[in-house]
């Protein structure tokens, strides 16, 4: 019986590894010209404008681009905000500035 729940355990921890491992592997994969690219949406709708007001805070538009990124990532599964990081530095292949990780982090923790 122990050597089932052991199995059980190992087994459901291995299958939750692949799941996460599957949310990054997309993560990447659509962040530079795919669905999580957000930077020429952006800049379609909002041509004219020099920053985007998000609740009480203004954007630049790169910076509202990282908000909604940090959005969707949530929304696709990852559940920490230093994990988002890491991948969207690993994505962008640089450290995130302080006031991107401003906006990342207000994405991250935001309500749609």
């Amino acid at each position: 019986m122990k050597k089932l729940l052991f199995i059980l355990l190992v087994s459901t921890s291995v299958f939750t590894f692949a799941q996460q491992n599957d949310k990054e592997a997309y993560i990447k994969k659509e962040s530079i010209g795919g669905k999580l690219d957000f930077t020429k949406r952006i800049e379609e709708k909002y041509r004219n404008e020099t920053s985007i007001s998000f609740g009480k805070e203004h954007f630049s538009k790169k910076d509202y681009a990282i908000l909604l990124w940090a959005a969707n990532v949530r929304t696709a599964g990852i559940e920490s905000f230093d994990q988002a990081a890491k991948i969207w530095e690993e994505v962008n292949k640089r450290n995130l500035s302080a006031v991107e990780k401003k906006a990342l982090k207000t994405g991250f923790e935001s309500e749609f």
